[in-house]
């Protein structure tokens, strides 16, 4: 068991995952600033968007080191044990918004949990949720999936056990391939479900557009900036599965050598039904 609890135990090494801007770069907290001007190490995603970040609050790192997705794994250990050894307060940014949500950082956490490195976060903007309280689209429930696979067939698949979920889905998606997805999200998901699309968030540019997916798949090609997609929650009604019908489905799965535990997720997802249900009936079947 693993207790962190950095505010109430201040001495020793620290890793603060620090949020940067999404887009205004007026959008940091005075924490964050003040953490970054006090850290020993700043790690980042790319040293140049960092570099200019902090060249616009006259911050001078003391060691400025890069830290992205391709050598996340490799280098986060050497770089913990640095930290470790001289007792270091460490911030690490992604390009933008919060490190760890589609972004590096998660491979950095746990690696200092493993060395039992006290580990924090200073919260700021994200791109997910500011999008889904100005999309209009109800946030009461919702699902956040990141980006999406790059290849058609693949995104088909992906978004197929999808279409019948209750809550909001939010997904990110880059300007070269929104347009393309859009159209398929129509396909999938029926071209009278309702989304949006947001772009450009806290820029100049900032725009959300709202519609039907039909009308989302007619944009122009040329979109500009990051883009956000949010769909409106499966309004109709879902297919129904008697407990006989997914025990069929449990028993073909098990006979195939699929382990119960994965097999209750895949069918969770497919059917819409609580994961925990079917794999207690599961359990009496074995």
């Amino acid at each position: 068991m693993i207790r962190n609890s950095p505010s109430l135990d201040d001495k020793g090494p620290l890793v603060a995952l620090v949020t940067t801007p999404i887009g205004n770069i007026k959008d940091i907290t005075l924490r964050a600033l003040e953490y970054l001007k006090s850290a020993d190490i700043i790690a980042c995603e790319d040293t140049r968007n960092t570099g200019l970040l902090l060249s616009q609050y006259q911050i001078k790192p003391k060691k400025l080191v890069p830290l992205y997705a391709q050598t996340e794994l490799k280098n986060a250990k050497s770089l913990l044990e640095l930290v470790k050894k001289n007792n270091y307060k460490l911030a690490y940014c992604s390009d933008a918004g919060m490190p760890g949500i589609s972004d590096p950082g998660a491979l950095l956490v746990q690696a200092a949990y493993e060395m039992s490195i006290k580990v924090t976060v200073l919260p700021g903007a994200t791109a997910s949720l500011s999008a889904l309280v100005i999309s209009g689209i109800d946030s009461a429930d919702f699902s956040f999936y990141g980006f999406l696979p790059t290849k058609s067939g693949t995104i088909k698949s992906f978004l197929e056990p999808l279409k019948e979920r209750k809550e909001t889905l939010i997904f990110y998606e880059s300007p070269k391939r929104v347009n393309k997805t859009l159209k398929l999200m129509k396909d999938v998901f029926g071209p009278d479900r309702q989304a949006s699309l947001v772009r450009e968030l806290t820029k100049i540019h900032e725009e959300v557009i709202k519609g039907t997916l039909e009308e989302l798949a007619l944009l122009p090609d040329g979109i500009k900036g990051e883009c956000v997609i949010i769909i409106k929650g499966f309004e109709g009604k879902t297919e129904e599965y008697s407990e006989k019908d997914i025990v069929k489905l449990l028993k073909i799965g098990l006979k195939s050598g699929k382990q119960l535990n994965s097999l209750s997720k895949e069918i969770a997802e497919s059917t819409g039904l609580h994961k925990k249900d079917i794999y207690n009936l599961g359990l009496k079947i074995k």
